[in-house]
């Protein structure tokens, strides 16, 4: 769409809107969007919105689930298949769509406790059967535990229902285009983004048992992303879970860059003169 004009998107550029752009094509002001979700059971989404951080389940922009179910409409009229990277995948439109449900990837401390505690039990209830001893008291235990860690797991769970959206796209209307064009169109889609992989921006802050670095920048990237190295690697929790695609430029000079010294420097100083302040104004305070 125009200022001055809409045209439609016809089934080529919509064909090619859905096969060949991901959520970096797609722009709603400053958030991400995918044209086509490739969601199955047990995908990985990250949502993109801060509407339901006030819901009974929240949720905001960057919050990790795992898909479980989904619903479709009666008898939904666009489930059929497309051609997909070369492989037969059977799709269904957003717009026959009831909702798709989902879970919190990270996991609470009561959970963690639950699952430990359970994992104690199971381990007892198997050594008193070796010894043939009696072990009601362990079993009834055991499904407290359970239906504890099953009620806490059912609190986490919540459904994304399809919503409307005017992304701005960014498109070669075929392969052998120079150029991209941008426009921008109405879409129905899932507010969520696939997750499957992630980068290095998202996993901050995060600890994860494993990880798989499938590559490094380089080039002007590299420049720009000086010691990316450590932010990424100091997302695993040990060495045994760290795997890597491709090795780290050893000869790659790791020191701090003179402008970060300077920042340091220059941030030191101000402190030092706002605690200067600070004892001269309590100073003054006492004495009054």
């Amino acid at each position: 769409m125009s200022k001055n004009s809409n045209q439609k998107v016809d089934k080529h550029l919509g064909q090619r809107i859905i096969t060949s752009c991901g959520d970096a094509n797609a722009m709603m002001g400053t958030k991400h969007i995918n044209p086509a979700l490739c969601i199955y059971l047990g995908a990985y989404l990250m949502c993109i919105d801060n509407k339901h951080l006030t819901d009974k389940v929240p949720r905001g922009n960057g919050t990790l689930c795992r898909v479980l179910d989904f619903k479709l409409k009666h008898n939904a009229p666009s489930y059929k298949y497309k051609n997909y990277y070369g492989r037969k995948v059977w799709t269904v439109n957003a717009t026959d769509v009831e909702w798709v449900e989902c879970e919190h990837v990270n996991k609470t401390g009561l959970m963690l406790q639950l699952e430990t505690q359970i994992h104690d039990v199971t381990s007892q209830m198997d050594l008193a059967t070796k010894k043939n001893q009696l072990h009601k008291h362990l079993q009834s235990n055991l499904e407290q535990l359970r239906n504890r860690l099953s009620k806490e797991m059912r609190s986490r769970k919540f459904k994304l229902e399809p919503e409307q959206c005017s992304p701005k796209i960014s498109i070669k209307r075929y392969n052998t285009s120079s150029k991209k064009v941008e426009f921008c169109c109405k879409m129905i889609q899932i507010p969520a983004n696939i997750n499957d992989a992630t980068t290095g921006h998202k996993l901050q802050g995060m600890s994860k048992d494993v990880i798989v670095v499938s590559s490094w920048p380089t080039g002007g990237l590299a420049t720009m992303f000086k010691n990316w190295e450590y932010v990424v690697l100091s997302r695993v929790r040990t060495l045994s879970g760290l795997y890597l695609v491709e090795p780290i430029d050893m000869d790659k000079s790791f020191k701090p860059s003179s402008e970060l010294k300077k920042y340091i420097e220059n941030a030191r100083r101000k402190e030092t003169d706002i605690f200067e302040k600070r004892k001269r104004a309590i100073a003054q305070l006492n004495w009054l």
